[in-house]
């Protein structure tokens, strides 16, 4: 426990940064319950039962400096004003996140790009509105302990959106900054991203990226051809009410439940 206390001192002098957007606050965490996050997210896996439980600093620095340099550079757009709950909970809404946990334990992030309001996208929120909900979202699953020691699975129904469909509800640069937050920065392992109707140029766009992905992260993408895949892998009784084609079992997920029920 010492030297991970240790680890996490060391992390704050190398990220040199003051995490002035950090919502750890919002959250009931301390800066330090953030550096510890990156700790647990950089346990290295035992090969038996009887090793001692060893980290990987070095990988811990590197997803800190991640996550300062992009906090830092998205400054404005997290503190004016500042996440919270109250500030992000129309967009959360309107974008269709739910979440919950499955048989074998893993956290489910759950996106309906079907689902997702599209007038009030359009019409009414702006880019850095989106922005601003996953970024509390990801914080949100970022605390959690069960997401922090089975990691995450990601369902993501594309309703076979078409090009310019799907990216007139998030254009280029704000998937981009989405894409590099909740998979390449905040210290949660996303175990695999299944996603449904997904259309032939996701597919083929998905391929070309994979010439920047590691091998590893492309592997864990998979498309899967039948609804009834979903329940199969992650039990029914997680799968949201209304999710795609599905009529799951969960009425309330875990972030409505705890911040938007009343």
């Amino acid at each position: 426990i010492e030297k991970v206390k240790e680890s996490t001192k060391k992390a704050k002098k190398k990220a040199k940064r003051d995490f002035k957007a950090s919502p750890h606050e919002e959250f009931g965490k301390t800066l330090d319950d953030a550096f510890m996050s990156f700790i647990v997210w950089a346990k290295v896996k035992k090969q038996n039962e009887d090793e001692a439980t060893m980290y990987n600093v070095s990988k811990a620095f590197r997803r800190v400096e991640a996550y300062a340099e992009f906090m830092d550079d998205s400054e404005d757009d997290l503190s004016k004003p500042a996440l919270s709950a109250d500030s992000v909970k129309e967009a959360i809404q309107g974008l269709a996140m739910t979440s919950s946990v499955e048989k074998d334990g893993q956290f489910v992030w759950w996106f309906d790009l079907k689902a997702v309001d599209k007038d009030l996208l359009k019409k009414k929120l702006k880019p850095v509105d989106s922005l601003r909900a996953f970024v509390w979202y990801a914080h949100f699953i970022m605390y959690n302990k069960t997401a922090q020691e089975k990691g995450m699975v990601v369902v993501e129904n594309c309703g076979h959106m078409g090009f310019f469909e799907l990216f007139g509800l998030f254009p280029m640069k704000l998937g981009t900054q989405i894409d590099r937050f909740t998979i390449g920065v905040i210290p949660v392992k996303c175990n695999k991203i299944y996603i449904t109707e997904g259309s032939g140029w996701i597919k083929m766009f998905m391929k070309f990226m994979g010439m920047f992905m590691s091998k590893k992260m492309m592997q864990r993408i998979i498309f899967l051809e039948e609804w009834k895949e979903v329940p199969e892998l992650l039990g029914e009784d997680c799968v949201p009410v209304k999710f795609g084609k599905l009529d799951g079992k969960m009425e309330i997920d875990i972030v409505h439940g705890e911040y938007f029920s009343t």
